[in-house]
């Protein structure tokens, strides 16, 4: 049984709460022992015990009616599952209930016009998927992803940097994908920590250095990402001893309360 079925919304008391994803590395050590939640009747992104749930899961603390209204909105439609991908947890429960599917796009673009950055972050998401809609959908899913990256989102910045780096629904700028990659890395986000090495790799908003190319990959193994242990070990063999010695050492740089010496100025965007 989802353990979050078990956990009720501090906000209004739904107990139709699921399991979400980390924001960032830094959010993840901040709270141990601990996971964060959301909230399918209100949005509402919460963090709370994972052993409280544990223990409340066991005691019978929610009815086989709430779990299975649960799994229902989970699984309803695809275009549930591409506003909250999480949801996939629930395939095996998924039923035809397209009312459902209604109800949850409404409540959460009603959330991401609150200005809450996950819902922004999942309907940017969901925009950018749907391909059949164009240019319009393309633009809405910028609108969406720019509004949460501005308000903290490290996925909503990864995305968008990805977005100008590819230049795909909107005009390529590697300055621009470097700045917002660069920021989500910053904030902990450990694909972004990837995708900043691969700039630095091959020069793309950056000037090529290996070493720095190394750094980020080697941040990014440390924080399990396994794309970065696969890059770093791969950039490695490209490093003379000294520049393998620098790199690990800026490695620790953050760790230590040092700035890195070598950070690329970032072009503001207008």
């Amino acid at each position: 049984m989802d353990v979050s079925a078990s956990i009720s919304c501090p906000k209004c008391a739904s107990t139709r709460c699921r399991v979400s994803r980390w924001r960032s590395h830094t959010e993840k050590v901040d709270n141990p022992d601990k996971r964060p939640y959301r909230c399918e009747a209100c949005s509402h992104r919460f963090i709370a015990s994972a052993d409280a749930a544990m223990k409340k899961s066991r005691t019978g603390g929610s009815s086989l009616l709430t779990i299975g209204a649960a799994a229902v909105v989970a699984g309803a439609v695809s275009s549930v599952v591409l506003l909250w991908p999480d949801a996939a947890e629930h395939d095996e429960a998924a039923i035809n209930f397209p009312q459902a599917a209604i109800a949850v796009n409404s409540t959460i673009e009603e959330a991401a016009r609150n200005g809450d950055v996950e819902a922004q972050f999942r309907l940017g998401r969901a925009a950018l998927l749907d391909t059949s809609r164009g240019k319009e959908g393309a633009a809405e899913a910028v609108t969406w992803l720019r509004q949460a990256a501005t308000g903290g989102h490290a996925g909503a910045m990864l995305q968008l940097g990805k977005l100008y780096r590819s230049g795909v629904g909107m005009p390529q700028n590697y300055d621009y994908a470097e700045k917002w990659i660069r920021t989500a890395a910053e904030a902990g986000d450990s694909d972004a920590m990837v995708e900043l090495g691969r700039l630095y790799r091959s020069g793309l908003g950056v000037t090529v250095n290996p070493v720095q190319a190394y750094v980020w990959f080697n941040r990014a193994a440390a924080a399990m990402n396994m794309d970065g242990v696969y890059e770093r070990d791969n950039i490695a063999l490209k490093l003379g001893p000294d520049e393998m010695k620098a790199a690990q050492a800026l490695s620790l740089a953050d760790e230590e309360g040092h700035v890195d010496p070598t950070p690329d100025k970032v072009a503001s965007e207008d």
